[in-house]
């Protein structure tokens, strides 16, 4: 059994076999929100609301200590689906093909996503094609829904492109993970840590959402 009791990220992926080994909430450090997918709006995007509480978790399966794959774990449907980096309708990321609607059902290069710690659970997602995933300045308002969609064209590491991960559970049986903390000390600390500057507002919203 390995022990991992100081709530460390890297520790626990790096313990990890492949295959799903946590789920988590992930949270925009612009203070827009909790990551989510919105199934059938825009063909499933993922987006922040900062208006949508009750957040969403995701499963994070490692291909390697370098890229995992995401799955929202309440499907949209009664299979799994994944998050896909679409260069076929502007790196938008989604769980439908664009224009066919077809799930995601499957992991395949579009589905391979970058990950790399910045700290203890600040996070960098990159896709195929490199470029940081970031989530877009302006809101899309379509049927009903307003979002902020994420697409995999940045080129910096700014906040757009910064996101909380708070981890929910561990999921693989030898591996006991404890200690994550979330209150506003440990997250100032560890935006301190990573040289990474929230205005005083944002923070507050951030803090909001993760412990809501």
């Amino acid at each position: 059994m390995i022990k991992i009791e100081n709530g460390n990220l890297k520790e626990l992926l790096l313990a990890s076999n492949t295959g799903p080994f946590m789920q988590a909430e992930i949270v925009s450090l612009t203070g827009k929100g909790k990551l989510q997918v919105t199934c059938n709006w825009l063909y499933s995007s993922l987006n922040c609301d900062p208006n949508y509480t009750s957040g969403l978790i995701w499963q994070f399966n490692k291909i390697d200590n370098d890229h995992i794959s995401l799955s929202p774990v309440n499907s949209c449907i009664n299979k799994t689906i994944y998050a896909s980096v679409r260069d076929d309708i502007d790196y938008y990321l989604q769980a439908q093909a664009p224009y066919s609607a077809d799930w995601i059902t499957a992991v395949g290069r579009d589905e391979i996503i970058g990950f790399k710690l910045q700290g203890t659970f600040i996070a960098q997602f990159t896709g195929f094609n490199g470029k940081f995933i970031a989530i877009n300045d302006n809101a899309d308002d379509h049927g009903g829904h307003r979002g902020y969609r994420l697409r995999s064209i940045g080129d910096t590491f700014n906040q757009n492109a910064q996101w909380f991960i708070s981890i929910k559970k561990a999921l693989q049986p030898h591996i006991q993970f404890s200690g994550a903390n979330y209150d506003l000390a440990a997250v100032k600390q560890e935006l301190e840590n990573c040289n990474l500057n929230v205005e005083n507002n944002v923070l507050e919203q951030v803090i909001l959402q993760l412990n809501n």
